[in-house]
């Protein structure tokens, strides 16, 4: 009898995981499944005469080092001054950042800068939710204090809100710095697969864990769901779900020389604490219970995957070795003892695709990427997964325990120094120029 149990719980668990496996690296490869689809992704090339008038929300807390360079380069967009507004949100005891705010107003003469102080508990969503309440434009969207904006992002929103019929804009976000630290080219990566291809797969399937920024919305639309919740820690991925609950309509743009650039965590120990708080905050919104809402079982199923892979993945990284211990010492079947090492096969197909992607990312971003990069990518693959396994059970524990304080992730710049933007292949034109 054990024995049978333990050949049913192997051919159980490899089907589980050939199941997961499959449908993620669908979603990882959707966008190069096809020409048609790359080419939809981008952004277009020509715009339309301005329309749109934008709301940019800035939550900022203890960002002085980088919160000037971020509205400088801001104040460069090639867009009419007057239908953008920069509102800065700041708790009123961090006087640094305020004072940093206000200096880059005064020095670069950012007229349509506003600084939002408010009293009270800091919190990113309490900031936006605050900066939507007083936000003039029609479309509002979000930004992190150390992002490097393209300066026609602008444009490119606009003209996409005129062309096609969209209610939520999700365009590429890239962490850049990919030979900062060891970890650093497989978090790049993950950001490279998520905005580059599963984000058009989740919009095209209308069930969308939204990134936390360069997101376009409706204004009305934002606070007739409410805002964003402000006990969650990952209120972007839950406010993307509960837009899907409404029927919102959801289109993706993907365009390598015009993706916001981010950087990775400036430490291992940053990364696991940015990595806890994501993965609690998919906890926290599976035991919210809303994304059962979601209409059709597909949805439940696409979503429900996404919250749980982070656990899903803690526990298949620590019961590998056993199973493949099992499969080599155990006498079972030939086709379970073969399963067992399904985990195996799994790990180097994930490898694989690192491999390919980040050959992607540097091509798609003008940079050469030396052999010795490559090396380190395949060496750090496993303490990576150990990684992830550590940020999954930290973050099941902080749950479990009930400690849901944000762990703010620390920002240096390092975007800015290590990398160039890549030049556009078109200068774009105003489509009555091109008429």
């Amino acid at each position: 009898m054990p024995h049978d149990i333990l050949t049913l719980a192997v051919l159980a668990v490899a089907v589980v995981l050939l199941v997961q496996a499959v449908a993620s690296l669908v979603q990882t490869l959707y966008i190069w499944d096809s020409p048609d689809r790359i080419r939809a992704a981008g952004k277009p090339d020509t715009y339309e005469k301005p329309q749109h008038g934008f709301t940019v929300l800035l939550p900022a807390r203890h960002e002085a080092e980088v919160i000037g360079e971020t509205l400088r380069r801001l104040g460069e967009a090639r867009y009419p001054r007057r239908l953008v507004e920069l509102m800065v949100i700041c708790t009123a005891d961090d006087t640094s950042t305020i004072q940093a705010a206000e200096r880059a107003r005064f020095e670069h003469d950012l007229s349509n800068v506003t600084v939002l102080v408010f009293d009270g508990e800091p919190g990113k969503s309490r900031a936006m939710n605050l900066g939507l309440a007083a936000a003039k434009h029609e479309l509002v969207t979000i930004f992190d204090s150390e992002d490097d904006v393209s300066p026609e992002i602008f444009s490119i929103v606009d003209t996409i809100y005129q062309r096609r019929d969209v209610d939520v804009l999700q365009c590429g976000v890239q962490l850049m710095d990919h030979d900062s630290h060891w970890f650093s080219a497989h978090n790049v990566l993950e950001y490279f697969f998520w905005f580059k291809s599963r984000m058009h797969y989740f919009a095209e399937r209308g069930a969308v864990p939204l990134g936390g920024n360069t997101v376009f919305f409706r204004a009305r639309d934002l606070r007739d769901v409410g805002g964003w919740d402000e006990h969650g820690l990952t209120e972007d991925a839950d406010l993307g779900i509960r837009l899907s609950i409404e029927g919102k309509r959801f289109g993706v743009m993907y365009d390598a020389a015009h993706v916001t650039r981010e950087e990775v965590p400036h430490s291992t120990r940053a990364f696991v604490k940015q990595r806890t708080r994501w993965n609690q905050g998919f906890l926290q919104i599976i035991r919210k219970g809303e994304w059962l809402h979601l209409p059709g079982l597909r949805k439940k199923i696409l979503v429900g995957s996404v919250l749980t892979a982070p656990t899903f993945m803690a526990i298949v990284i620590a019961c590998a070795p056993l199973f493949i211990l099992i499969g080599i010492t155990t006498k079972l079947p030939v086709m379970v003892s073969l399963l067992s090492f399904v985990p195996l096969l799994l790990a180097a197909v994930m490898l694989c695709t690192s491999v390919v992607g980040l050959y992607e990312f540097g091509k798609d971003q003008g940079l050469r990427i030396g052999p010795h990069r490559y090396l380190l990518l395949v060496l750090s693959f496993i303490p990576y997964q150990g990684l992830l396994m550590v940020s999954a059970v930290r973050a099941t524990y902080r749950e479990l325990t009930g400690r849901r304080g944000w762990e703010k992730t620390v920002h240096t710049g390092n975007h800015r120094i290590a990398t160039p933007a890549p030049k556009p292949a078109l200068v774009p034109v105003m489509a009555s120029e091109a008429a």
